[in-house]
């Protein structure tokens, strides 16, 4: 569904076989590239079966990249085409087949509805290797350029797997796609699954938070995904309090620190807000809390699914003990190929068979995993390793505090509005219930935090 469309499964595969022979045609083999920049919508996922069905691969470029990045993203890739909707369309390289627009097209770039217009639906049954490269996402680029990350139909599929393993997804589930689905989150955590299962899906026109309350209302969404800053803006939303939300069973959220205001602000209006934890290179899923655990294991993200292993290590590769923080490991046929065209660090990615997630965690007697933080944000005080994300749920906890950042300056704070606190308050609160060489220098008032597009929060800007 998206705007006053809707489009039935059969539908939504006509669409795709006219599309997938359209591009035959045109010359697009096995191996190949296909890239897409824009924000979310139906052709988005057409594209991307469409690929997959010819044994090419989506690459999809977040189309809030600077020009200079985005150039060099398409370069890398050298695609046989460029899909693009509402986005002024960058410069290519050459060989490039033809451009494509969602929407109307101008000078010499194809339409993307004349594509399926002029096609008959002959049937593209080539067979395609579980091997094969199917999506090409990019991790977020906070630590410095995105790295393109190989999903192969492997991963893809066995990432669905590990979802129905996890979550009670159903074939009447409806489930509105709110997280960017150029993010390996925005497809893999809820879009996917649920039409692995037959479900519906709701693609907003817009991202205006009062609009995504009217849509779970109107379609009776049950599941949900997306990152804290987009369901915190839902819950902040003039809509939120009289929002007709009975038909939601659970919403699932990670890829940030997840404060715990927020679950239960959901928890308060009878929807399950689930902390779960993935990354790019895995396809995304690794962890996911139970509905059950919610609150017990607030700020827990949970356990593995069912085709995942996961451990944590010391510096020196040695496992670490229970509830001894160290580097998270992953391994499962969830586990992405590599990176694009970056051998050297593919190699630094994995011990063995283990992806090294970069990430801090810890793993309690439950066998339940806390993410403490980046380990590359992790400094030093007096010889004790300090981890800012440690520090900034404990500020997070104060119902003053709205956001939270810390890093070697200090500790720098975003206020709720019409709320008041003290930096001397929050220090206090800090020398309670941390190590003291955890308490920050100094607290810092400012208006915002620096953030990715998607969410992240930039340490190195505060630093």
């Amino acid at each position: 569904m998206h705007g006053t469309e809707t489009w039935t499964y059969a539908e939504l595969a006509d669409r795709i076989q006219r599309l997938a022979s359209a591009w035959r045609e045109m010359g697009v083999r096995p191996n190949d590239r296909v890239v897409w920049r824009g924000p979310n919508h139906p052709a988005f996922l057409e594209s991307l079966f469409a690929a997959a069905k010819l044994g090419a691969a989506l690459a999809p470029i977040n189309h809030r990249l600077n020009d200079d990045v985005t150039e060099e993203l398409v370069a890398r890739y050298a695609p046989a085409l460029i899909v693009e909707h509402d986005v002024q369309p960058i410069k290519g390289p050459s060989g490039v087949l033809a451009r494509v627009r969602v929407g109307e097209p101008t000078g010499d770039e194809l339409g993307f509805e004349d594509q399926l217009r002029n096609e008959p639906a002959m049937a593209v049954d080539d067979a395609v290797d579980l091997g094969s490269v199917c999506l090409l996402v990019h991790t977020s680029g906070t630590t410095g350029r995105p790295r393109g990350v190989m999903l192969t139909h492997a991963n893809v599929t066995a990432n669905a797997v590990n979802m129905l393993s996890m979550a009670d997804l159903r074939s009447d589930d409806v489930t509105i796609a709110i997280a960017p689905l150029f993010r390996s989150g925005g497809t893999g955590v809820n879009v996917l699954p649920v039409m692995f299962k037959g479900g519906a899906v709701v693609i907003p026109v817009t991202t205006e938070p009062d609009e995504l309350l009217r849509l779970i209302e109107r379609d009776r969404v049950t599941i949900g995904f997306g990152n804290p800053d987009l369901l915190d803006a839902l819950v902040r939303a003039p809509g939120w309090p009289t929002a007709d939300l009975s038909s939601a069973r659970c919403f699932l959220t990670g890829g940030a620190l997840v404060p715990e205001r927020l679950i239960r602000t959901f928890q308060d209006r009878g929807v399950p807000l689930l902390q779960g934890y993935g990354l790019s290179e895995a396809a995304p899923v690794v962890l996911l809390l139970d509905g059950a655990r919610a609150l017990e294991k607030v700020g827990s993200a949970g356990t593995p699914p069912l085709f995942v292993d996961v451990r944590t290590t010391r510096r020196d590769g040695s496992l670490c003990d229970a509830g001894e923080t160290g580097e998270l490991q992953v391994r499962g046929p969830n586990v992405m190929a590599g990176y694009w065209s970056d051998e050297e660090a593919t190699l630094r990615a994995f011990d063995g068979e283990w992806l090294r997630t970069g990430d801090a965690a810890r793993i309690d007697a439950d066998g339940d995993v806390w993410i403490v933080d980046r380990m590359g944000d992790a400094f030093e005080v007096a010889g004790h390793v300090v981890y800012p994300g440690e520090v900034e749920r404990v500020l997070l906890e104060h119902p003053a505090v709205r956001e939270a950042g810390v890093s070697t300056a200090g500790a720098f704070v975003v206020v709720e509005a019409d709320a008041t606190v003290e930096a001397a308050e929050l220090l206090a609160r800090c020398r309670d219930r941390l190590d003291a060489r955890e308490v920050p220098k100094l607290i810092r008032f400012v208006e915002s935090l620096p953030r990715s597009s998607v969410g992240k929060l930039l340490r190195q800007e505060l630093r």
